[in-house]
């Protein structure tokens, strides 16, 4: 929204003027009004509350001496999610220390609609002389394969730090891609493939489905309801319950019970 993305950068409703045309006005006096209506009701949202720490340290000369001395080394993990006050902020909280120590990575900045900017890791080496970059490319979780298919695709960004992972493994077996109708043939397509596994021999306790969002778990488990395999969903609510009635598996709610 309009006021997020302002208060993102620091600005506040009366240093944006009036507008230069009747759609930048409108959304400035939305702007306006929201802050108006938080004010009178006591609220805050969560970029209010960055801006004002920001405005705290920014305007309190004898707060901001206090914490640039009691804080000397300063620590920030995921540096590439932060978005414009929280790196002005940060400038302001290390003061002329100049330690501050950040980790994060340039090609895993997925957060620009939330205000993010990939831009701050980017120029930190800029606004920081002296700064010392350590890159952590050896992985130890993927195969060889995998780590060559994401350094190809991640090659085609502009504007990156750059680096190259690598692992002293094996290349393991070979990127298999399957472009799907819709997604019941995805859903389709995975359950075959766990049904050939386990007709080769293999356990289903050694098979995981693994998903972006709890909302695609349903046709997944409709699939797997429906084929009679037995299924656990972690991390989340299992959305469907089964029972079989003369042959036929019912399906329902999980919560509700079943048709009869």
């Amino acid at each position: 929204m309009v006021h997020q993305r302002h208060k993102d950068a620091g600005r506040r409703p009366a240093q944006l003027g009036e507008g230069q045309d009747p759609q930048t006005r409108q959304w400035i006096r939305i702007y306006r009004e929201y802050e108006d209506s938080c004010k009178r009701s006591g609220l805050v949202d969560f970029a209010e509350l960055l801006l004002r720490a920001f405005e705290l340290l920014r305007d309190n000369a004898t707060l901001r001496a206090h914490y640039q001395s009691r804080f000397r080394q300063v620590l920030v993990d995921e540096f590439q999610d932060t978005n414009a006050i929280q790196y002005h902020w940060l400038k302001l909280f290390a003061g002329g220390h100049n330690n501050l120590f950040v980790v994060g990575d340039d090609d895993q900045s997925i957060y620009g609609w939330r205000g993010a900017l990939v831009d701050n890791i980017l120029k930190f080496e800029k606004d920081h002389p002296g700064t010392k970059v350590i890159r952590l490319e050896q992985n130890y979780r993927s195969t060889g394969n995998i780590l060559k298919a994401a350094n190809a695709v991640i090659a085609h960004n502009e504007g990156r730090l750059g680096k190259e992972l690598w692992t002293d493994g094996e290349d393991g077996k070979r990127i298999e891609l399957y472009t799907a109708f819709n997604e019941i043939d995805e859903a389709r397509f995975v359950l075959d493939r766990i049904q050939s596994w386990e007709a080769a021999g293999h356990k289903r306790a050694e098979v995981a489905i693994l998903y972006r969002s709890n909302a695609q778990s349903r046709v997944f488990e409709e699939q797997l309801v429906q084929a009679g395999t037995p299924y656990r969903v972690y991390g989340g609510l299992r959305l469907l319950r089964a029972r079989r009635n003369q042959g036929r598996a019912c399906l329902s709610e999980t919560g509700g019970e079943p048709p009869r």
